[in-house]
């Protein structure tokens, strides 16, 4: 017999309700910064190393505080929950080690090209992208 959802696992509970508004705020966020980092980029000479790493660095900021709304709902989910997100997790990181270990080793097989910083930019979106994929299969295994 499966064990029922927890109150943590309805996506009306208050810390998922909580973690919601602060994922949806820090993601508004990200793509207000991302937007004015690459304007400012376009029109920072080349020479201003300062300015273009903060301008650079800018859509960097709101992730901190998605970490910390992620942290606050694993603290106040229930032991179920965090078993699962435990789970989700580790499963996310293992297929994106992996998918990018393979990557890695294509490109010095020369069968793919990778650009060194692109590939950098695609690791944090291609792990919450696994994680949202592993969550709906890990969770759906106890019943969700």
């Amino acid at each position: 017999m499966r064990p029922s959802l927890s109150p943590a696992m309805d996506p009306l509970s208050p810390a998922a309700a909580r973690y919601g508004r602060a994922l949806l705020t820090t993601l508004s966020l990200y793509v207000g910064l991302l937007v004015i980092s690459l304007l400012a980029l376009r029109w920072l000479p080349e020479d201003a190393l300062l300015l273009r790493a903060a301008f650079g660095l800018l859509p960097v900021l709101p992730l901190f505080g998605l970490v910390l709304a992620f942290a606050r709902y694993i603290r106040d989910a229930d032991e179920l929950q965090r078993l699962i997100e435990l789970k989700s997790l580790a499963l996310a990181a293992a297929g994106v080690g992996i998918g990018f270990l393979v990557a890695g080793f294509l490109g010095s097989a020369g069968v793919v090209t990778l650009r060194g910083e692109l590939t950098a930019i695609l690791v944090l979106p291609s792990l919450f992208g696994a994680y949202g994929i592993a969550k709906a299969i890990v969770q759906r295994s106890y019943g969700g």
